[in-house]
């Protein structure tokens, strides 16, 4: 009854959200908050009447890891503000990936899973209605065409030559590391495909060896992971760069006087002693490049924004007013670059339809099980 709640909850709050996302490109704080509320409520419910705070507290740290991996997403410009309490209150709600099918693979995984299997299977759904818009976009330009093709071409390569070692150090990892303590494999995982990444050349000796080790020891677990491991870097990591590779393709230059509350910036701008610099977005490569470098306070680091290309609001009246002001003193350009954004909530809905259908089923695909 009170799993069935969370979901009913959860679908109805998506329903809410969605519309608000289409009318007027905002999700409520409102909205948000309550759903964070009524999973604390309705998991506190079912700790007193199982006489257990652990329920409780899966879905306090539920809601408290959706918010992290929502800002994380943030962070490197795929989310808005609202996306992200969305990610919280729904994180309250599903501490377990709600799903009902409970076949095999078809079921829910580990704890607090939930967040990335929304946020993949939202991606899954956003593939079609997303890439039919780029997509057209694309047709429009035929040199930015054949050089986001070229460029992909080569990310695909070097994706399915990365899925190759994972997969086998994964399998010979996993023949080392007890499964009680797959956080540990996972670290490590990571930690040597770091390592891994800075052999440049020589990767085409290491790959080979890694996976042919791994076959060796387990042929079927090695298959799986290839297979799960190809889908999240080629399909999914390729979705995301692509997005990423066509956003010039999405903006558009319009005169300082003539912005509106809404439009959506193209880029970040802040002061920089008295210039008014562009600021780069946070991307994964520039967030490794920081780790590698030992300044990950630079990921932290406060800037002084004048406007953000990551808040799903656009411009306000403040920020509009100040634009005009740099304008006419020749801090800016006369004209300014705005992007248009596609609603992502409703993706988010049908992804959590898909949750809740076949659960952490692309995680157990992806560890082998």
């Amino acid at each position: 009854m009170f799993i069935y709640a969370t979901i009913i909850v959860s679908i109805i709050g998506l329903l809410i959200a969605t519309y608000t996302d289409l009318k007027e490109r905002i999700v409520p704080n409102k909205l948000n908050y309550s759903l964070a509320i009524l999973g604390l409520i309705i998991f506190g419910a079912y700790s007193i009447y199982l006489n257990d705070i652990t329920l409780f507290m899966f879905s306090f740290i539920g809601m408290c890891w959706g918010f992290f991996f929502g800002w994380i997403l943030w962070k490197i410009g795929i989310f808005a503000g609202g996306d992200v309490k969305l990610f919280m209150g729904l994180g309250a709600l599903n501490p377990l990936t709600p799903g009902l099918l409970k076949l095999g693979i078809f079921d829910s995984g580990p704890l607090f899973s939930f967040p990335i299997m929304l946020f993949v299977y939202s991606l899954i759904a956003f593939f079609p209605y997303g890439m039919i818009f780029v997509l057209y976009k694309l047709t429009k330009h035929k040199q930015f065409r054949k050089q986001v093709l070229a460029d992909m071409k080569q990310k695909t390569i070097q994706g399915i030559h990365a899925s190759f070692f994972i997969s086998g150090t994964y399998v010979i990892l996993s023949k080392v590391i007890p499964i009680d303590l797959l956080w540990s494999l996972i670290i490590l995982e990571f930690l040597i495909i770091m390592a891994w990444g800075t052999l440049k050349n020589k990767k085409i000796f290491v790959t080979p060896i890694a996976f042919i080790g791994g076959a060796y020891l387990d042929i079927i677990l090695v298959t799986q992971s290839l297979l799960g491991i190809l889908f999240m870097i080629v399909v999914i990591y390729g979705i995301i760069k692509l997005m990423f590779a066509l956003r010039p393709l999405l903006s558009s230059k319009i005169n300082v006087n003539k912005i509106e509350e809404g439009m959506i910036p193209g880029a970040s701008l802040m002061w920089k002693g008295k210039k008014v610099v562009e600021v780069k977005p946070l991307s994964i490569s520039r967030i490794l490049k920081y780790v590698k470098e030992q300044k990950i306070d630079k990921i932290f680091e406060k800037k002084e924004l004048i406007v953000s290309a990551t808040r799903a609001r656009g411009f306000n009246e403040e920020e509009m007013q100040e634009l005009k002001k740099l304008a006419k003193k020749g801090l800016i350009p006369k004209q300014i670059s705005v992007k248009e954004s596609m609603p992502f909530v409703p993706t988010m809905l049908i992804g959590y339809l898909l949750a809740v259908v076949f659960g952490d089923f692309l995680w157990f695909l992806f560890m082998g099980i």
